[in-house]
C-alpha cells in the first residue's frame, strides 16, 4: 500500500495565498489545490517565484482546478482557441511553479428542451464535438507532457452521456491524460458516471474527496451516507492524489480531524 498524498482546496474564504499556505501546514497535507475560478488564484496572481519558496521551504506541491466553464469541445473556434491559450499560459506558469495536475471539468453543452424530451445539442452533433474536445485535449497535453504535467479530466455527473464517453475514450489514448474520481458527483447523480469510471480504473490518478446525502455534496466526512473507506483504500493502493473537497476552513479542518481519528489518512 502506497503512502496517501492528501491535499486541500482553494478556499474562497481565504484570498491570502499565505493564509492558504499556514492552513495546508496546520493540518499537515500534502498539497493545495488552487482553484482558477477564483481571482485570488487565477495566475496572474500567484507569482511562481512565492510558489516555488513555499513548496520548497514547506515540501509541499499543488494541483490546479482549471476554471469550471472551460469548455474544450465549444463550436466556436475562436472561443475554444481562447480555453486552449489559457491552458498553455497555464502550463507556461504550472512548470515554473511546483504544479504536478490540471483538472478540468467536460461540459454538457447547451440543452433543448422538447414537449417529450430533452436533447443535449452536442449529443445531436457529437462527431463534431468529439472532434473538437480531442484536439483540444491533443495540443493540450503535449504540451503539458514536455513539462510533466498531467492533464485530469473530471467526472461531474455527465460521465454516462454517449457523447461524454466517446470523447473521452479518445482522449484517455492521449499520453498524460488521466481521469479524476470526484466521488461527490458520482454519488450525488444517482451513480450515472460510476459504470464507466469504474470500466476506467486504470485512468484514474486524482480523487475528490467528499460525503454526500441525496444530491448535497461537498460534505465533511461522515456527515453523509456514502462508503468511504472504499474509495481511499483504492488511492492508497494506486497511489491516488486525494483532495479533500470541502467548501470552508471549519469543515477542512473537522473532516481532517474526523479522517485523522479514524486512522483514515494514516
Amino acid at each position: 500500500m502506497k503512502q496517501l498524498k492528501v491535499g486541500m482546496p482553494g478556499l474562497v474564504e481565504i484570498e491570502n495565498f499565505n493564509d492558504t499556505i499556514d492552513l495546508c501546514r496546520e493540518l499537515q497535507l500534502d498539497f493545495i489545490e488552487l482553484n482558477m475560478n477564483l481571482p485570488s488564484q487565477f495566475i496572474e496572481s500567484l507569482p511562481s517565484a512565492t510558489l516555488q519558496q513555499a513548496a520548497k521551504k514547506h515540501n509541499l506541491f499543488y494541483t490546479m482546478h482549471m476554471p469550471d466553464d472551460a469548455d474544450m469541445g465549444v463550436f466556436f473556434d475562436s472561443v475554444r482557441k481562447g480555453y486552449v491559450d489559457l491552458c498553455i499560459q497555464t502550463i507556461d506558469w504550472a512548470k515554473q511553479s511546483n504544479v504536478t495536475l490540471l483538472n478540468f471539468h467536460i461540459i454538457e453543452g447547451a440543452k433543448m428542451t422538447l414537449p417529450d424530451k430533452k436533447i443535449y445539442i452536442y449529443q445531436q452533433y457529437e462527431d463534431e464535438f468529439v472532434h473538437r474536445f480531442f484536439s483540444s485535449f491533443q495540443e493540450i497535453s503535449t504540451y503539458a507532457k514536455t513539462h510533466k504535467i498531467s492533464i485530469n479530466i473530471e467526472n461531474s455527473g455527465n460521465f454516462g452521456h454517449i457523447y461524454a464517453q466517446k470523447a473521452l475514450h479518445k482522449v484517455l489514448t492521449l499520453d498524460g491524460v488521466n481521469i479524476t474520481w470526484d466521488i461527490g458527483h458520482d454519488a450525488a447523480k444517482n451513480y450515472f458516471d460510476h459504470a464507466f469510471l469504474m470500466n476506467n480504473v486504470q485512468h484514474i490518478s486524482h480523487m475528490h474527496f467528499h460525503d454526500v446525502l441525496g444530491e448535497k455534496d461537498h460534505l465533511v466526512p461522515f456527515d453523509g451516507n456514502l462508503d468511504l473507506a472504499t474509495p481511499l483504500k483504492m488511492a492508497k493502493n494506486n497511489g491516488w492524489t486525494v483532495v479533500i473537497e470541502v467548501k470552508t476552513v471549519a469543515a477542512l479542518r473537522e473532516a481532517v480531524y474526523v479522517l485523522k481519528q479514524k486512522n483514515y489518512l494514516t
